[in-house]
């Protein structure tokens, strides 16, 4: 509902129906995920799996095992997929306590067996293709940026069901900057690591699961991929089932509620063909700074509207109401000043974009670098733009009502909504 408020009533399925779509090829990318981490469980078991005949040309990206398990993987996330995901506040709990023991772990092994951060750190950049160092940082930057451009977005989803603001700081606070921030340390050490310890190339070694396949043990590769996968449905189910739900649900609210949502976006997620994004890490971090220059423009829109021109002032009733004469109708149910700045934003980013999916494309070496920072540029420009439009055309704000602030509440909005979500569900 939020985007409402910047779109406008109309408007906002505009905006919903991007974040929608990243939803979707994020589920089957993180199902894929899912699907190699079951590879090498499997593989740890019955070592004859690695022998699972190819029948797919190598153009496909994907061998036939690969495939067979992607789809396991679905299946094995569909039960999950009907609970509430307040149902599954344990495993989530789970997955917090978990995952961290598993990467300090994976972080140790890898210091212990490189000898130390001396040879893991003294590994050089090698940049084969003249991309300056900058250019390249930057790029790092935008891949880091990118699955969390996601989740700056789908926050409200689940925030509106603390009862006490300081629970919604502390998890962001903790999760987005702490435990994020180590994951990235923890991909930089190992795949640094495996090529000092198998020598391999950081081509091969940027996958923790390929990783793993070297170990001379098939225990450990067995419970690593445990943790990996359960680490890919706890992400899964709560950053991606959930966030395309909520949006296909203001699409169609008569028909569509949490559950089926969820549903509909695990079969759409096949036709997103994960496997071309996964091929390389070349491919993964073009579709990372592709779809984050869209999410960007939308952040910025979003925190622009709310933050600078309305200043927390929102009429809450006016973003449930269908009145023309409402502040958040504007023309004709859009908001113009919204589509001018999204598709202002994202307009200096397309070269880049175009050269990152096809190379053999000439483009300017600066629209190259310039998509470096597509996130970051599409946020500012989105927002800028938005306020010049502001300022030149005022929108109408209502003075008349209280700032937004978070407030106590002894209502429990999980068990409300998981209940009316039982009950339309069953009809």
């Amino acid at each position: 509902m939020l985007d409402g408020s910047a779109f406008g009533m109309r408007g906002s399925c505009f905006a919903v129906s991007i974040r929608g779509i990243v939803a979707v090829i994020w589920f089957g990318t993180q199902s894929f995920q899912g699907g190699q981490c079951l590879q090498v469980m499997i593989s740890a078991i019955w070592p004859s799996f690695n022998h699972f005949e190819n029948r797919l040309p190598a153009s496909a990206n994907v061998t036939s095992a690969e495939l067979l398990c992607f789809f396991l993987f679905i299946i094995v996330q569909l039960p999950l997929l009907y609970l509430h995901v307040s149902n599954l506040r344990y495993l989530f709990m789970a997955k917090t306590v978990i995952m961290p023991v598993f990467g300090l772990t994976l972080f140790i092994w890898a210091l212990v067996a490189a000898k130390g951060f001396g040879p893991t750190f003294r590994q050089p950049t090698v940049i084969t293709d003249g991309t300056p160092v900058a250019v390249v940082f930057f790029q790092c930057v935008t891949a880091a940026i990118g699955p969390k451009a996601t989740l700056a977005l789908n926050m409200p989803d689940f925030t509106r069901y603390a009862k006490y603001p300081k629970q919604v700081f502390w998890t962001q606070a903790v999760g987005l900057m702490v435990l994020v921030t180590m994951c990235g340390v923890l991909g930089a050490t190992v795949t640094s690591a495996a090529e000092v310890i198998y020598g391999v190339s950081a081509k091969q070694a940027w996958n923790p699961l390929f990783v793993a396949t070297l170990w001379d043990n098939r225990a450990a590769q067995f419970f690593a991929g445990l943790c990996w996968s359960f680490a890919v449905v706890g992400t899964n189910i709560s950053a991606n089932s959930v966030s395309f739900s909520n949006d296909l649900s203001l699409w169609f609210p008569k028909y569509i509620n949490n559950r089926r949502g969820a549903y509909i976006c695990a079969l759409l997620s096949i036709a997103a063909v994960p496997w071309n994004i996964q091929h390389s890490a070349k491919s993964f971090s073009s579709f990372l700074g592709g779809y984050a220059l869209f999410l960007g423009a939308l952040a910025g829109i979003l925190v622009t509207d709310f933050w600078i021109c309305r200043r927390r002032r929102l009429s809450l009733p006016a973003l449930y109401s269908a009145l023309k004469t409402g502040p958040h109708y504007f023309t004709h149910g859009f908001n113009y000043r919204a589509f001018v700045a999204f598709f202002c934003a994202i307009a200096p980013n397309m070269p880049g974009l175009a050269q990152a999916c096809n190379s053999t494309l000439k483009v300017p070496h600066g629209a190259t670098y310039l998509y470096s920072l597509s996130w970051l540029v599409s946020t500012l420009i989105a927002g800028i733009v938005y306020w010049a439009l502001h300022k030149l055309d005022p929108m109408v704000i209502s003075t008349d009502e209280e700032i937004l602030e978070g407030v106590d509440s002894d209502v429990d909005l999980v068990d409300v909504e998981d209940t009316e979500s039982s009950k339309a569900f069953d009809k």
